[in-house]
């Protein structure tokens, strides 16, 4: 049985941990020397390991302010060859507006702790580290459980899980990562994503004499409708073998038009514009094949309406799997069942998280984490503390049982 200290020093390191506003680099190394505070004086042996600026100014874009420093944590309780792999990621989105009550000083009310990231997932991150302090404290398990704490997971996770696994070589026999799945679900997979820009050409002109220009706007509004028309009419006909969190989530989506391509002035007849392609993959999916048939019917259109145009990509990413018959999720639904007493669902999350770079690797890796889906990334973000107590629980309850394997 868990005994109250630590699921008082969760809720303690959750509130904490929301003060720190952990938005695209800012206050980054205050909270992992926080969260390693936390660990070492409970007796966990805590690593911190910065990611090189080399790499970081590499991989990122300016808008990602590079400039500013990176950091994992890494701690370790335990002993034996087989690693079961914590994963929470510290960053956040920023707060927006509307809130009713302060993004980054939390309130506890209703049972409830509300502030940025109590979801997703500083909430994961204070039952990863309860876990810890519980097994140092306890009896330390004959199988490694090791907690890494990264950053920039909103932005992608390149800097972070990516960085771990690409460049340190991290290669745990188990990952959970603590999103915020529900603690009645976990998260076996995510979709993809592939991201791109089509550019259709004309001719620029002044605007006081269009007939010397070749209106590039005009013949966009011609392309994207023909391009969405027929595209839709490919993906409908595909759907998922695997369960989502939503149903709709099972077909692959499409949506045109999140950013737009022009001049910039009103006076220009415009010569080059644009539309982006945000295409959102299924699991039977490959973001390789995705970007090919866009391009091939992107060219198709370009020949048979004569009209000129590119494709960029600008991102893209893998949906990623780790199959219901794994041992990992196995034991895990044989946890949520123990503690929470229903049987989880396994599910595919509509969008993307670091699994991917586990998947790419073959390990076996899901999501399960206190805090309820769709209230992340919104405003009045909250946890409920009985959720992050049951976390607690079936996170102790997956080592025990995973240890009785090893």
């Amino acid at each position: 049985m868990v005994d109250e200290y630590v699921f008082h020093l969760a809720e303690s390191v959750l509130a904490n941990s929301i003060k720190y506003e952990t938005v695209l680099g800012d206050y980054y190394e205050d909270i992992v020397n926080y969260y390693a505070d936390v660990l070492s004086k409970h007796g966990v042996h805590v690593t911190i390991h910065r990611v090189p600026d080399e790499y970081i100014r590499r991989v990122l874009p300016p808008q990602f302010k590079p400039e500013k420093p990176r950091y994992i944590l890494l701690a370790r309780v335990g002993s034996g060859d087989r690693v079961l792999q914590l994963n929470g990621h510290y960053d956040v989105v920023p707060p927006g507006e509307g809130w009713t009550k302060p993004p980054f000083n939390p309130v506890v009310e209703g049972g409830r702790l509300y502030g940025r990231g109590s979801s997703d997932m500083k909430g994961g991150i204070a039952a990863i580290i309860a876990v810890l302090v519980y097994l140092v404290q306890k009896r330390e398990p004959d199988i490694i459980v090791e907690a890494v704490l990264v950053p920039d997971e909103e932005i992608g996770g390149v800097t972070g899980t990516g960085y771990l696994v690409n460049e340190l070589g991290s290669r745990p026999d188990w990952v959970v990562i603590a999103e915020p799945s529900g603690v009645d679900s976990i998260y076996i997979g995510h979709r993809g994503n592939v991201w791109c820009m089509v550019k259709v050409y004309g001719r620029q002109a002044h605007g006081s004499s269009p007939w010397l220009g070749d209106n590039a706007f005009e013949k966009m509004l011609v392309f994207a409708s023909r391009f969405i028309g027929e595209y839709r009419e490919v993906l409908k006909a595909r759907i998922s073998r695997y369960a989502y969190e939503h149903p709709e989530a099972s077909k692959p989506s499409i949506t045109l038009g999140g950013m737009l391509l022009s001049p910039g002035a009103v006076n220009i007849v415009p010569g080059v514009v644009g539309f982006s392609i945000d295409r959102r993959l299924i699991v039977e999916e490959n973001a390789d094949d995705v970007i090919r048939e866009i391009r091939e019917l992107v060219d198709r259109i370009s020949r048979e309406t004569s009209i000129p145009a590119s494709v960029e990509v600008l991102d893209k990413s893998n949906p990623a799997l780790t199959p219901e018959e794994s041992q990992l999720v196995r034991m895990l639904k044989n946890s949520v069942k123990t503690v929470v007493g229903v049987e989880p669902r396994a599910i595919v999350c509509v969008g993307g998280l670091d699994l991917k770079y586990y998947a790419a690797q073959g390990i076996q890796a899901v999501a399960y984490g206190p805090g309820k889906p769709g209230v992340a990334h919104k405003q009045d973000e909250y946890v409920e503390l009985e959720d992050l107590r049951r976390a607690i629980q079936v996170y102790i309850d997956l080592v025990h049982k995973l240890e009785s394997t090893a």
